[in-house]
Parts: C-alpha cells; structure tokens; sequence
C-alpha cells in the first residue's frame, strides 16, 4: 500500500517550531500519510523539534532537498563539489534524526539554469560521490534519491534513464530514482515506458500538475501514468507538490519561478489532491485486475 504524501511548501516557507507544527498538523487532519519536509540548509532543519510535531500529528515524513551553486556534486570546482557532498551528509544526518528513511531531491547538481553542457567527467564525478554517500546513508538507516529534473533545473540528470544510469554503476540498494511528473512531462519521451523500464530502481515518486496546480487541469497523463505504476506494483511514497506565490516568499518563488498563482487555498488545493491520487490509484487497480487473466489473479 502506497503512503500518500504533501509537500511542505503546499503549507509554509519557513521551517519554524511554529510552522512545522502547523504542516504537520494540517496533512494529518486532511488525511495524508506523510509529509515531505525541505531541507534548504541542514544546520537549520531543526530535526529534533520536526520529529516531535510529527509524533504529535501522528504523521510520517520523507525529506527533500537541492544543491545549490555553492555547494554542487557536478561542479568541476573540488572545493564547490566537495561542499555540495558535505551538504548533502549532512542532509542525511538531518533526514535521519528526524525519523526518516528517505532523502530525495535535486543531489545531483545545483537547481539552477545552467548555461553550458556538463563537462565531460562529470558522469564519472557523480558515481564516484554518490558511492560514498550511499555507504553514509546505509550506515545512518536512510535510502539517498536522484530526482531527475528538467533542463532548466539541471544539466545532468534530466530523465529517469539519466538517474538510472549512475544508480547501476553504485551498485547499492541506498540509492534511488526520485520521479516527478511535472518534470517527466517535459523530458521523458513516453512516462509509462520509463516507469515500467527503470522499476526496479524508483524509490519516490512526486506528483506535480504541469503548471503545478490543480492535479487533472494541465497536460499530465495521470491515467497512464497511475496504470504504469499498478502494472509494476509500485509501493513506494507518492507525494504531492506544487508551488504558489500565494505561500512561498519571494526568494523561493523566484527559485522556483513560481510567479503566477494557480491555486490560492492550501487547504481546498490539498484535500483535492489526496482526492485525487485516491481516486487515480482505485482507477489503475481496477485497469490492472480487467486486464489480468482470471486465472493467473486467482492462482493459489
């Protein structure tokens, strides 16, 4: 049974006592499994205080987080890699004390427009980082994901195929692919192609609208990409994100280039949600039994 999850920033900005408590509370009254807290800075993550609202919500939590050009895996730069590798430790510390098993995001490069192609070792760069911080994360209890992004937020892992790629070359069960459909919907060719084809390796799964609003009003198919999932009995997180200026302060709008606002209520915007990915995943499971011999469903 999937755990059905919401972005922290659906709520708030900040990451207060106040505010923390306050997502935490609201997620669990809507009805979500877990909450996805951020991770701008690991020294300001305020673990200890995250894990007592989530206890006293009663609410699961799964951590994300993105490099930034200071502090970035990719670079060519040993001092700006070696902070981004730092950071992400670091991160992994924060995740773990805050009760999580799972750190996703953007660990891979900087979420910025980058405007050149990535130099030539940085393939071999990342395999070789992230085979040191899978061994950090395994001994902390927690699993490291790779978020594939699209072009504008990334220069080097762009598609699910991308992310694959260094997770095989690890070689460890701490690493994961991350996918987001508002992201998906840009890169992938097919989304339920590379869903079925990369399965064994996605650990997180986000769900974001195309213009990261309503789910069902922009150009994501989410039936096909809700049967992709039943038909390889995907088990993981599924969280809902989207962005709103009518939440974020400006320095993460402007990050995020979340400048128009497609949604105003946090509220009706995430009961919708749950609603809907509800309601997508009963569709999908009811697609994948028409679609099964009767024999095989009912095989002792």
């Amino acid at each position: 049974m999937n755990q059905l999850g919401i972005h922290a920033l659906v709520w708030v900005t900040d990451w207060t006592d106040e505010s923390i408590q306050y997502a935490a509370d609201k997620s669990a009254q809507i009805g979500f499994d877990l909450i996805e807290a951020v991770i701008f800075d690991p020294a300001e993550a305020r673990p200890a205080q995250t894990a007592k609202a989530l206890a006293r919500a009663g609410i699961g939590c799964v951590t994300g987080m993105a490099l930034n050009p200071g502090a970035d895996i990719s670079s060519p730069d040993p001092t700006v890699a070696r902070k981004g590798e730092q950071f992400i430790a670091d991160a992994i510390a924060a995740t773990r004390d805050m009760g999580s098993k799972l750190l996703g995001g953007v660990t891979h490069s900087a979420m910025h427009r980058y405007l050149d192609a990535p130099h030539p070792g940085v393939r071999q760069q990342l395999i070789d980082i992230y085979g040191r911080l899978a061994e950090r994360a395994r001994a902390a209890g927690v699993r490291l994901g790779i978020e594939a992004v699209n072009r504008y937020e990334s220069y080097v892992v762009n598609t699910l195929d991308d992310a694959a790629l260094i997770v095989k070359a690890v070689d460890s069960d701490a690493l994961f692919i991350h996918m987001d459909t508002y992201h998906m919907n840009i890169e992938e060719h097919a989304v339920a192609d590379t869903i079925r084809r990369n399965q064994a390796y996605i650990g997180h799964m986000h769900i974001g609208e195309s213009h990261r609003g309503y789910l069902g009003t922009g150009s994501v198919d989410f039936p096909a990409t809700f049967r992709a999932l039943a038909d390889v009995a995907y088990q993981g997180p599924i969280v809902f994100e989207a962005f709103s200026p009518a939440v974020l302060n400006a320095d993460v709008a402007n990050a995020l280039a979340a400048w128009r606002s497609h949604w105003t209520s946090s509220e009706d915007l995430a009961r919708h949600s749950l609603e809907y990915m509800r309601a997508q995943l009963g569709a999908a499971q009811g697609s994948l039994a028409a679609r099964t011999p009767f024999a095989y469903r009912y095989a002792a």
